[in-house]
């Protein structure tokens, strides 16, 4: 049975994060631990993800949020050994590289990570799942990102960062990205759904 390895972005997943919700309904599960949740130095960042992927033992896939995203596919450029072991990478709203750098921030850096993210290369079955108004990085240069990475990237519409800000305490519309066995588990969905009868998914 495949291995569901959870990453979350800048200042972890809280329990009202749908990957908290999505880590209960994903059996066997685990969740990538970073030391400093409020500082993503993203070399921390990566040995964390490599560490924790590598003690697993058989296959995975990731399901990654925000800088997660941009954690998971450094790592996978950094340790192409761990490729063939991740057999389903999920990305969903990454964060902006441009917004980080070599200390953390961009901010706090000498340089930023635009380009850098930009000449990554990796061979992962990967879903890229965007938001039309995400305010952390906009639709256009996401777009510009998954060509770079060679993704046809998903988008879901108009859902903000796809957060708990924007009403994702669960995600029932990441499970046709999950792998065909996570399909078939006794989903516990709330009676409503997420997206309203105008949104749609759409492929870019």
């Amino acid at each position: 049975m495949i291995h569901s390895v959870i990453v979350p972005g800048v200042g972890g997943s809280e329990d009202s994060h749908w990957q908290t919700w999505l880590q209960q309904q994903l059996k066997p599960s685990s969740r990538v631990q970073q030391q400093h949740w409020q500082r993503p130095v993203l070399n921390d960042w990566v040995e964390a993800w490599a560490t924790h992927v590598a003690h697993v033992a058989g296959s995975v896939q990731v399901i990654a949020h925000s800088f997660g995203c941009l954690t998971s596919v450094a790592a996978l450029h950094k340790y192409p050994q761990l490729q063939s072991k991740v057999k389903n990478l999920v990305l969903v709203a990454p964060a902006n590289p441009a917004r980080f750098g070599e200390n953390g921030f961009a901010r706090e850096s000498f340089t930023d990570y635009e380009q850098y993210f930009k000449s990554l290369r990796f061979t992962v079955p990967s879903h890229l799942l965007l938001s039309e108004n995400d305010p952390w990085f906009a639709l256009n240069d996401a777009l510009d990102l998954a060509q770079h990475w060679q993704i046809q990237p998903i988008v879901l519409g108009a859902v903000g960062h796809i957060n708990v800000a924007s009403g994702f305490n669960t995600f029932p519309a990441i499970v046709p990205y999950l792998l065909p066995e996570r399909k078939r588990l006794n989903w516990h969905l709330p009676a409503f759904n997420r997206f309203k009868s105008s949104d749609s998914a759409y492929f870019a």
